[in-house]
């Protein structure tokens, strides 16, 4: 015990400057420039590349390839992490860890996480490859990291979120000392070459960020969220919107929907101990509050991963998943989204109800 407290500020000094020289390291043009136009799975690829130069522990258990270019660059290709248990304590816990894998089931993550005592970031390129699940992982998975306490899962829309929600996950663990794990969803969609202020990775970090306000005045306005591969289909259901009926959307994209219902959470039953003093407010709530328009939150896992946040939503809210729509298939439609988001406004009384049904018929829904 006394060697241990007499190694730990040393490790800890360590491990902070390891972790700062990784950040320095991806605070890059190029990279920058790279991930704005490359998919998730892409940009954590290159990002690996980067951070195994000698500043952090990469671990490549995401099949067997090599790779030419961590190759090139020296890099090593451990397919575990359990080469790093041979080396003392105060080794282990000297760099930030970036864990690939990739794995269908609750039960490959938890093999990942023993390897590294729930400690890193992790990522799991299973949507990247063809699968019969929804997002290429069993149901279950998604669920257990929505319970579990320990970890915070992220499924970003594009290689720019995927760099800035990383490098805002390595202060967090490895700087400001907060515990537990961050996991990643990658899928291998390109993005749309879209930069994200300082401002806006902070916040798709705390779990969402505006990506459209709204842009012309109507009568009929809605909100619509969207995560991951899923966002791309809610930008298409606001170009419906606006094209087809003259409904104007605000769109937000929602990284992490777990993260959000926690914070939400944590601030509710905080002004529920403290009722004398200034209530706190969620990001969620922070983000929502300037509108009474309906909020239609959209994802490509099992509804009810949307659905956390609702009893947040201080708006009617409308949660949209995989198992949405049995005629949609793993992909929730932006003819769907678009229906729903009249029948919200319909149930407001904003637009007459047999819109929805006249949305219906065109998109050849029913």
């Amino acid at each position: 015990m006394v060697w241990e407290r007499f190694h730990q500020p040393d490790s800890m000094r360590e491990m902070r400057h390891a972790a700062a020289t990784c950040l320095d390291r991806l605070d890059d043009d190029v990279l920058n420039a790279h991930c704005r136009s490359a998919s998730p799975h892409a940009a954590m690829r290159a990002i690996a590349n980067r951070l195994e130069q000698g500043s952090a522990w990469i671990v490549r258990a995401a099949g067997r390839e090599v790779d030419a270019h961590a190759g090139a660059a020296g890099g090593h290709r451990n397919i575990s992490a359990w080469p790093l248990w041979l080396r003392s304590g105060r080794q282990r816990g000297e760099r930030p860890l970036l864990y690939l894998m990739r794995s269908e089931s609750v039960a490959g993550l938890r093999a990942a996480l023993a390897e590294t005592t729930s400690q890193g970031i992790f990522c799991n390129d299973a949507e990247a490859f063809s699968s019969r699940w929804p997002k290429s992982v069993q149901p279950a998975l998604p669920l257990w990291l929505s319970a579990i306490a320990d970890g915070t899962p992220y499924d970003p829309a594009s290689g720019a979120e995927t760099l800035a929600i990383l490098r805002a996950a390595l202060h967090a663990l490895y700087i400001d000392g907060e515990p537990g794990f961050v996991y990643f969803s990658a899928h291998a969609d390109e993005g749309d070459a879209r930069a994200l202020s300082a401002a806006d990775g902070q916040h798709a970090f705390k779990g969402m960020y505006r990506m459209a306000p709204l842009r012309r005045e109507s009568s009929a306005t809605v909100r619509l969220l969207g995560a991951g591969k899923t966002l791309s289909q809610v930008e298409r259901a606001a170009k419906l919107l606006q094209q087809d009926w003259s409904v104007a959307s605000e769109i937000w994209s929602c990284p992490s929907y777990t993260r959000l219902a926690r914070d939400a959470y944590a601030a509710e039953r905080w002004n529920t101990l403290h009722p004398r003093l200034e209530k706190r407010s969620s990001h969620l709530q922070s983000c929502l509050a300037a509108s009474a328009s309906p909020v239609l939150a959209v994802t490509g896992y099992a509804q009810n991963i949307a659905s956390q946040i609702g009893g947040f939503v201080p708006a009617r809210f409308v949660a949209l998943g995989a198992d949405s729509y049995p005629l949609s298939g793993s992909m929730v439609r932006a003819e769907w989204i678009a229906a729903l988001a009249l029948k919200a406004l319909g149930d407001e009384g904003a637009i007459p109800p047999g819109r929805v049904e006249e949305a219906l018929e065109r998109y050849q829904l029913v």
